[in-house]
């Protein structure tokens, strides 16, 4: 689904890097990257306290660059600079990540105060005048283009910090960031500790569920069946439980998870952007925010939202009558398609028109198998070799590996891949520790919830472990750069879910797929019935691209305007109408779990602006096929590998060579003229 955190740009573990304080050259300035290892930070006690000396040391080499009045060069003040950038970004993704992850509820809160302290000393450098001015001073007239870059990245991200403000606005700016963290935390924190559950009180309530499913679902002591919101319980059941009235009851579960206790959290979080954007000079958070993204401006993401919207119409009315009147099949009397009701009757729609039965494809795709394939894939395509990592991990479940080209070590990454009490219950990538040149290996991890062992997995989750572990190799391949700001994924964030977006697109080639896909007896997924999921691929294409502009709809709406003009149900209620088919679920308020209305904020958009460009990029791969490692090596060595070094649409027309085009993605969305007539 994402990358957690990012605009952290760090790390979390950071296992060979320097930790000696050495002088920038002619300066006297210190040039210091923290090493960190989960042993240091096993409880929150080490947490905490392994904070507070960091910070300490944070302070210490803050107040160097501050008061520095000499000369001031790349190599003595800049590098110092980015060395202190660097190392808080290590201390306080780790403390991110293990807020989501970590097993004992204590070192979640530490985690969580540890990023309340760090935040505060980023703010003071984003916020320093004398550091801006010193940087302002850098001769870079001889330094070659990506250290011209990572500065001018620098002295933007300085500026639309609100540097140019005067000492009490600055002051104002601090106090807003520290409890724009803070807010957001609560609100991470409610949605990832509120797990609901629909109780079931016989097993024949569990018809049209597969057997596996209904095996891992025994009654308790009490004779209950529970069925929770997480994704590997509620996904499929809403695909096929043959209950109406539960798939209804588990669907309001699912939309009330965070309410009503985010309500209040999320008038607060969007208060205080406003207040932010205000201070620096916008009029509103979502300028601020899109102010450095390939769009520029929320006026250019509205043309965007409005030109696919345009697309998507007429294929969303098309998909929706098929579903109408499959469902007056089973159900005379019914006038309209409700929302609970959407994946049951397209699961029908695949079975009868398309010949795809997902209980069927299901049982291809077990966990382990799965795994074991995406690991294939990427080694095979990208020409490297993935290896267990001997290492400590924060839970019995957690894998490591290691990422190795030839003899060369290129980072390191954890799979925490299945679901358990107060942890992170959507998926993405937390980044550990952002790679540098010569100095420190990128980590990371892959959080999911995923079934364990030979479980069978829904396709659609094959395809978000792919979406996830694109990002993954993107962190990997990015983090040997020069300068923190530019290495790792540090891109416009227009363009992040765009390398993870593009790999998804494998798992529609058979011969990937056939290279892991085995049922319980071991037998190959046939290639017939591969052949039928392609065809059916894009059917509700119409109807998923819509639900996604519909959160980014709301993602904009909520900080496009004074949050006084925002009512939560009465907006998403308008947004649902405006986009989907479907009327609001009453009782629901689905905006309350929406994470990213924290971590994206304004921006949820760029998954779709992604995705066009993703579709654009994977034409070369059309053309070449998907199998063709020089053209991985080239997307490898001119998209992946570059990071932040230059303007994502640089190099993406370096891969192209030619302009980006969104029209590959439009031709997609309005390539369904025959849906519903096979």
């Amino acid at each position: 689904m994402s990358i957690r955190n990012l605009t952290v740009a760090g790390a979390i573990l950071l296992v060979a890097a320097c930790s000696q304080d050495e002088p920038a050259p002619d300066s006297g300035l210190p040039v210091r990257y923290t090493e960190l290892a989960l042993a240091d930070v096993a409880t929150a006690e080490a947490l905490s306290a392994r904070c507070l000396e960091e910070e300490s040391r944070f302070r210490e080499h803050f107040d160097a660059l501050e008061a520095y009045t000499g000369p001031v060069t790349i190599e003595n003040y800049y590098r110092s600079l980015d060395s202190l950038n660097a190392s808080i970004a290590t201390v306080m993704s780790f403390a991110s990540s293990l807020s989501g992850v970590h097993p004992d509820e204590a070192v979640r809160t530490a985690g969580e105060q540890c990023q309340q302290q760090l935040a505060k000393v980023g703010t003071d450098i984003g916020l320093s005048r004398s550091v801006f001015d010193n940087v302002s001073r850098i001769d870079t007239r001889q330094a070659d283009a990506e250290t011209r870059y990572s500065i001018e990245k620098m002295l933007l991200s300085f500026r639309l910090s609100g540097v140019d403000g005067s000492e009490a606005e600055r002051e104002r700016i601090r106090a807003l960031q520290d409890e724009i963290l803070t807010v957001g935390q609560e609100f991470d924190r409610n949605i990832r500790e509120d797990v609901r559950y629909l109780e079931l009180d016989s097993i024949d309530q569990l018809a049209g569920l597969p057997d596996d499913y209904i095996a891992s679902h025994p009654p308790g002591e009490d004779g209950k069946i529970l069925i929770s919101t997480a994704y590997p319980d509620a996904f499929p059941f809403f695909e096929y439980s043959e209950s109406d009235e539960l798939r209804k009851a588990l669907s309001l579960h699912y939309n009330q998870r965070g309410y009503p206790q985010n309500e209040a959290v999320l008038r607060r979080l969007i208060e205080l952007r406003y207040e932010l954007a205000r201070q620096i000079g916008f009029d509103n958070y979502a300028e601020l925010i899109t102010a450095d993204k390939m769009s520029g401006s929320p006026e250019r993401v509205r043309e965007f939202l409005d030109e696919l919207n345009s697309y998507t119409r007429d294929v969303q009315d098309r998909e929706y009558e098929v579903l109408l009147a499959r469902l007056q099949e089973d159900d005379p009397d019914a006038e309209k398609l409700e929302s609970w009701q959407r994946s049951y009757i397209s699961s029908k729609v695949q079975r009868e028109q398309y010949a795809v039965d997902s209980k069927e494809t299901r049982q291809y795709f077990g966990y382990n198998d799965t795994l074991a394939g995406i690991l294939g894939l990427v080694q095979e395509l990208f020409d490297v070799r993935i290896e267990p990592w001997e290492t400590e991990t924060w839970h019995e479940d957690v894998k490591a590996y290691e990422l190795y080209d030839g003899d060369e070590l290129l980072g390191r990454f954890y799979l925490d891949m299945h679901p358990r009490d107060g942890k992170f219950q959507h998926a993405a990538m937390f980044p550990f520790v952002n790679g540098i040149k010569g100095v420190q290996q990128p980590v990371a991890a892959l959080v999911c919830n995923f079934p364990e062992g030979d479980e069978r997995m829904q396709f659609s989750q094959v395809r978000t472990f792919l979406h996830e572990f694109g990002h993954l190799i993107h962190w990997q391949f990015a983090g040997h750069r020069e300068w923190s700001n530019v290495s790792g994924i540090a891109t416009e964030w227009d363009f992040v879910e765009a390398p993870s977006q593009m790999l998804e697109e494998w798992m529609w080639d058979y011969e990937t797929i056939a290279r892991f896909a085995t049922n319980p007896d071991g037998e190959v997924l046939p290639q017939d019935l591969h052949a039928r999921m392609v065809a059916a691929r894009d059917f509700g294409i119409g109807m998923r691209t819509r639900g996604q502009l519909a959160y980014a709809d709301l993602s904009m709406s909520l900080y496009d305007r004074p949050p006084a003009e925002v009512d939560f149900d009465a907006l998403s209620g308008a947004i649902t109408r405006k986009f989907t088919p479907f009327e609001p679920l009453e009782g629901g308020h689905y905006w309350a779990a929406f994470g990213h209305l924290n971590g994206y904020s304004a921006i949820y958009y760029t998954y779709q602006w992604s995705l066009a460009i993703a579709t654009d990029m994977f034409t070369v791969f059309e053309e070449n096929g998907l199998n063709n490692v020089e053209i991985a090596k080239a997307y490898r060595d001119k998209v992946l590998s570059k990071g932040g070094s230059a303007p994502a649409e640089a190099l993406v027309t370096d891969f192209l060579g030619r302009d980006i085009s969104f029209e590959p993605y439009a031709d997609r969305l309005r390539g369904n003229s025959e849906l519903g007539t096979q």
